[in-house]
């Protein structure tokens, strides 16, 4: 694998090599900022026990990135055109990508450190329509050229569609749990 770094100079490669760091950092952060979330109701409800939610949040978050493949990933990052992602490896593409994973992570530590609740998906999709709007302006394009727009529209779609389908499912299920298999039926008391 370190064939693939033979043809950078020594700063391009080092600036890889923070570049990933700053990946990794995301990803710790990612993982203790979104499992929390996950995790709260369930343990100030004492559904279940704390150790036990943590356990059961590393295992199914762990099998989620190992079989749900990147195509999250490869959706978000096509947000931005074509020519802007060519571009990575020059140093302005760098300083994008430093750029969009820094405000990632100072917006998540806040979050987290205020006790707010955020998706950090949801952050980096921001960080990212936002280096794209910020190259629009600074190389003089039109913003409209600025992000692939029916991706932006479609990833839009899908974070209002899915808590309003998550929010119908589960309230016909708890409708169809509560009224046949709750074990108290209502019976009529006779007086």
């Amino acid at each position: 694998m370190l064939h693939l770094f033979a043809g950078l100079d020594l700063h391009t490669g080092l600036l890889l090599l923070l570049a990933l760091a700053f990946v990794l950092f995301y990803e710790a952060i990612n993982g203790f900022h979104d499992t929390a979330n996950a995790v709260a109701t369930v343990i100030y409800t004492r559904a279940m026990r704390s150790q036990l939610a943590v356990v059961m949040a590393a295992v199914f978050n762990f099998f989620g990135v190992l079989l749900g493949g990147l195509s999250v990933a490869y959706a978000i990052v096509h947000m931005l055109p074509t020519d802007l992602l060519l571009n990575m490896g020059s140093s302005h593409g760098l300083a994008m990508v430093f750029s969009m994973l820094l405000a990632a992570i100072i917006w998540n530590l806040g979050t987290w450190y205020f006790g707010l609740p955020a998706s950090s998906s949801h952050t980096l999709i921001g960080a990212i329509i936002g280096i794209g709007l910020t190259n629009a302006l600074m190389t003089g394009t039109s913003v409209v050229d600025a992000l692939n727009i029916p991706k932006v529209i479609g990833i839009f779609a899908s974070l209002i569609i899915s808590p309003i389908v998550g929010l119908v499912v589960a309230g016909g299920l708890i409708f169809i749990l509560r009224r046949y298999w709750s074990g108290t039926k209502n019976v009529p008391v006779s007086t």
